[in-house]
């Protein structure tokens, strides 16, 4: 097993989705599970070098002022969706992990998303303001975990439908919106991917939000992925 560590930074860090899977990946961690059913634990892909997964470290950004232990009970007690038993034996990882979730962003996230937000989550932020401050959770992230790579996923609630005609097609006539809150046409998600790209990180988006769809995201994507060799978590 490869002995890089590997960041998995959570956009939605305290959802259902999030949730269970990072107590998932804590009782893998502590052996307190089996493999079935993970794909990357077949024979045929036991010649390649992955990661074990206690090189996997948890975090992520949140609107919500929920903790993790309070909504792993929930899915405990109302949708049976992790055993009780279980969650018992993964808390006290669960509350560590809780310490280093930051508030997300807001930007264009609708009505019934931005209703749930604490009061913690910055708000009147120009669309570079709130990138600048999520790579820099990321870039803290990176150096107090020493993290050779780190993957964003997107598994915050689904955005609103964007009218992605209004989205320049090229980077260099995009950027320059960023600045410019009343004329910046994209999502909290793709400002997540933004940030996560321009650093050299992955960007994963599981939910059907905008993410890293405009053209313009994936012109910057691969131009970062040419700039960075590693992960060392500043910008080239």
């Amino acid at each position: 097993m490869a002995k890089t560590r590997i960041g998995i930074w959570l956009v939605g860090a305290r959802g259902g989705v999030a949730t269970t899977s990072i107590v998932g990946l804590i009782a893998l961690k502590k052996g307190l599970v089996g493999t079935a059913g993970l794909v990357s634990q077949l024979q045929q892909f036991q010649h390649l070098a992955l990661s074990d997964w206690k090189n996997f470290i948890v975090s992520g950004h949140e609107i919500r002022n929920v903790s993790l232990v309070d909504e792993a009970e929930r899915l405990a007690d109302d949708n049976r969706a992790i055993d009780p038993k279980l969650l018992a034996k993964c808390r006290s990882e669960l509350k560590r992990i809780d310490q280093r979730i930051r508030p997300g962003t807001l930007q264009k996230a609708g009505r019934t998303i931005t209703a749930l937000a604490s009061k913690e989550v910055p708000r009147g932020e120009s669309p570079r303001q709130a990138i600048d401050r999520l790579q820099q959770d990321l870039i803290d992230f990176v150096r107090a975990e020493k993290l050779q790579h780190v993957i964003v996923v997107n598994v915050a609630s689904t955005e609103p439908p964007v009218d992605t005609t209004a989205i320049p097609k090229s980077w260099d006539a995009l950027e320059p919106l960023l600045e410019k809150p009343r004329k910046c046409p994209l999502p909290a998600s793709s400002l997540y991917a933004i940030a996560a790209l321009e650093l050299g990180h992955s960007y994963v988006n599981f939910t059907p939000s905008l993410g890293s769809t405009p053209a313009a995201i994936d012109e910057l994507a691969r131009l970062h992925a040419t700039r960075h060799a590693g992960c060392d978590g500043t910008t080239g």
